[in-house]
């Protein structure tokens, strides 16, 4: 006999429940939208979304819910409007507290900045692909790419690089931008000035940064900062210096399936041996090096 009041009492506390939540819901489909909430999730650094954006976003759609029944609201359209935006990483939308609708947002966030020379235009990237047109009222700290990425080669293929040098403060500091000629020919400016750096393609970046560090201090000190305009990390076991004095630096095609010559340029191997007259460097350069790749092991 307990047992079964007990099942009796359990049967009505769930016919209870049930009724205070449908009447919860048909009170909510009579109740107007009295508020917009826009949360931006991710403000703690650059902020270029502001609630009042969100809200001209709805405005211009004729979607904007407020004053509106609860019921009439389409959510999932709100959403597929906010997601056209470039600016905005995602959104979402839904009803609180029976006339509050929450708009939680987030704002984009790049990766890098890239100066498309095919397409002639300069816009944001963020880690999916996205694009962001360059709103000169706000200016994002990010990495700078140029390059024609009008091809198969599209400018997400240098995040790996990116994250590389962007986990080390020594080689941030090194890196001013980046330059793509094509897949095989991926460089970057460094912040000592009068030469760039020709990575070839994107394999054992590791390995070619230890090289271009050897290079450094023990070639460029003695040869001076400014005698090469290019320093190729293409080939195994060997860095390849152009000289300033020649008119034009020679680009060789580069596959890492091939055993590949290197080109008629002076080149230096990095190891034991090395002969060079010694010329003054530019101070400013030996500290910027000295304090390059500190922190590396």
């Amino acid at each position: 006999m307990k047992r079964v009041v007990q099942y009796i009492v359990l049967a009505v506390m769930v016919m209870l429940l049930a009724s205070a939540a449908l009447w919860a819901d048909y009170c909510s489909q009579l109740e107007s939208c009295k508020s917009v909430d826009v949360v931006i999730l991710n403000d703690d650094s650059v902020t270029f979304v502001t609630p009042e954006g969100i809200i001209r976003e709805f405005e211009v759609n004729n979607i904007y819910p407020e004053g509106k029944l609860v019921a009439s609201l389409d959510t999932d359209s709100m959403e597929r409007v906010l997601d056209r935006c470039d600016y905005l990483e995602s959104a979402e939308c839904f009803v609180s507290n029976i006339d509050r609708l929450v708009v939680a947002v987030r704002q984009f966030m790049p990766v890098m900045r890239v100066y498309d020379r095919g397409a002639g235009s300069v816009y944001y990237v963020n880690r999916n692909g996205k694009q962001m047109a360059v709103d000169g009222r706000y200016h994002i700290d990010v990495p700078v790419v140029e390059g024609d990425f009008t091809g198969s080669f599209k400018p997400l293929r240098l995040l790996p690089l990116i994250n590389y040098v962007e986990s080390d403060t020594s080689l941030v500091g090194l890196v001013s931008m980046y330059m793509v000629r094509d897949s095989n020919n991926v460089c970057f400016v460094p912040s000592i000035c009068g030469h760039v750096v020709n990575l070839g393609n994107l394999d054992n970046i590791e390995s070619k940064f230890k090289k271009l560090k050897l290079f450094y201090d023990k070639v460029m000190p003695h040869k001076g900062w400014d005698a090469y305009t290019e320093i190729s990390l293409k080939w195994d076991y060997q860095v390849v210096g152009t000289l300033r004095s020649k008119k034009q630096p020679y680009f060789a095609s580069y596959d890492p399936e091939e055993d590949e010559q290197a080109p008629p340029l002076e080149s230096v191997m990095v190891g034991d041996g090395l002969q060079e007259k010694k010329q003054p460097g530019s101070p400013e350069a030996d500290a910027v090096v000295k304090n390059a790749f500190s922190k590396r092991k």
